[in-house]
């Protein structure tokens, strides 16, 4: 069996009447010459374009090959165009490596979580993310968590997109703990509940934020700051009674070790999109259960990068908990079969390769629509972190 052809799939995925931001999803199919195709994702939001120019120009490097070599691909993919690093390689290698993964299993009649060791749990604990679609209003969350309650979460993320001043902003504080207070009380006391700063604040201003998150019992703080800031990551969780998450703009496996190895982080959260694939993502966890740390795997993309990373979720000794984006809208029916949680969970999946498929129609019917990343900027026009 060799590799045939690579080709990209783009579909537009707005998220109408939220300030998040809309994206595209980028599907990769990894097409053999013996009929068997592979579906993988390289979803980054705004970078389409780069990915897709990125994957074309990797190709060449792949096609002719045997899809089962992965891991002889993916240093092929990483290591022969000398330039190695950044999320968009990262990101492009990931959705060939994903699809190739999808062709193994599906060759083999068996779920990739069979071929690398087998499950260590039944069911696999998601938590929702997106639910809030961006609302800053007390009532506003509240009702939307409820809601997101009644679709059978019982986790639950939840960001403040608000520009900070530095050091100590006392409005954004206020802010923070009454959109926590009201949070927490919509979903009960025992719910874990998570706080992402998304990277916006300084290591003052994170460590004022999260003595607020402490009084409603945050499960994790996701991003406080930078996580390129080792010094600032290190610092707020020293100075916190709170569990330090990170890792999603993270690409290999070498970028977690200082995060790790300095007591910055106890959750890390690859994305499988984005840290050259499978495969790396289960040395990350690896990495991490060596240091006593847990694994949550990022995934507010497409419901493909869910299915995916569930296949990760089963297999690894220290996984916490899995991400997933609240979607209740055409986007959930963009595989065949839908994701369906009860009560918390996922099922583990059974079918071959990922066990998911594309719908055709749908993706044909969401064309790439033009993206608006969210901006943040001060009350004095200067550039914050969205």
């Amino acid at each position: 069996m060799k590799i045939s052809s690579i080709e990209t799939r783009v579909v537009g995925a707005q998220t109408p009447g939220s300030v998040l931001s809309d994206r595209n999803y980028v599907f990769v199919l990894v097409h053999t010459d013996e009929g068997l195709t592979g579906l993988g994702e390289a979803t980054l939001e705004g970078h389409d374009r780069s990915v897709r120019a990125a994957i074309e120009e990797m190709a060449d490097l792949v096609v002719g090959e045997d899809p089962t070599r992965i891991e002889y691909l993916t240093q092929v993919m990483t290591r022969q165009m000398f330039w190695r690093g950044g999320v968009i390689k990262g990101t492009a290698v990931a959705g060939v490596e994903l699809a190739l993964w999808d062709i193994v299993g599906k060759s083999a009649g068996l779920p990739v979580h069979q071929l690398v060791g087998g499950a260590v749990r039944d069911r696999i604990r998601v938590y929702t993310n997106g639910w809030s679609v961006g609302s800053t209003d007390p009532v506003e969350l509240r009702d939307r968590a409820q809601a997101a309650v009644a679709a059978g979460h019982r986790a639950f993320k939840f960001s403040l997109v608000l520009p900070s001043w530095p050091l100590r902003d006392a409005e954004l504080l206020r802010s923070v703990a009454t959109a926590a207070a009201a949070v927490r009380e919509a979903v009960g006391p025992e719910a874990p509940l998570m706080f992402d700063g998304h990277g916006r604040y300084d290591a003052d201003q994170a460590i004022a934020i999260g003595r607020v998150l402490e009084d409603v019992r945050v499960y994790f703080y996701e991003e406080p700051v930078q996580p390129g800031r080792l010094g600032d990551m290190a610092r707020v969780a020293q100075a916190l009674d709170l569990t330090i998450a990170a890792g999603e703009r993270l690409a290999s496996k070498e970028e977690f070790v200082p995060l790790l190895s300095n007591g910055a982080v106890s959750v890390v959260q690859p994305d499988l999109a984005h840290c050259h694939g499978f495969g790396e993502g289960m040395k990350i966890a690896q990495l991490a259960d060596a240091f006593g740390a847990w694994i949550a795997p990022h995934g507010p993309m497409s419901p493909v990068l869910t299915a995916i990373s569930t296949h990760l979720d089963a297999v690894a000794p220290n996984f916490l908990i899995q991400e997933r984006l609240h979607l209740d809208d055409w986007r959930e029916n963009v595989i065949r079969t839908p994701l369906k949680v009860e009560d918390g969970f996922l099922p583990l999946p059974t079918g071959p390769g990922w066990g998911i498929e594309l719908d055709d129609d749908i993706c044909s019917a969401h064309p790439r629509v033009s993206v608006q990343v969210p901006r943040l900027f001060r009350a004095d026009s200067s550039v914050a972190d969205w």
